[in-house]
């Protein structure tokens, strides 16, 4: 039997309210609440730097000798 463990995490932020409404209009525009939209940013963001970092990994193992 597999079973997976899932852990969650909150994140909580202060923005004004004209910056609320804005990113509502925003999400509203996708079809998206603001909960959706910024999972979609997070993961956005989370897939750039994995691939920014294999990138970096690569550079290290094929550097050129001198």
């Amino acid at each position: 039997m597999n079973i997976c463990s899932v852990f969650l995490r909150e994140i909580r932020i202060k923005i004004s309210e004209k910056d609320y409404l804005d990113f509502l209009k925003a999400s509203n525009r996708y079809n998206l609440t603001i909960e959706e939209k910024i999972l979609e940013i997070i993961n956005y963001y989370v897939i750039i730097e994995r691939k920014r970092m294999k990138l970096e990994k690569m550079k290290i193992r094929f550097k050129p000798l001198a």
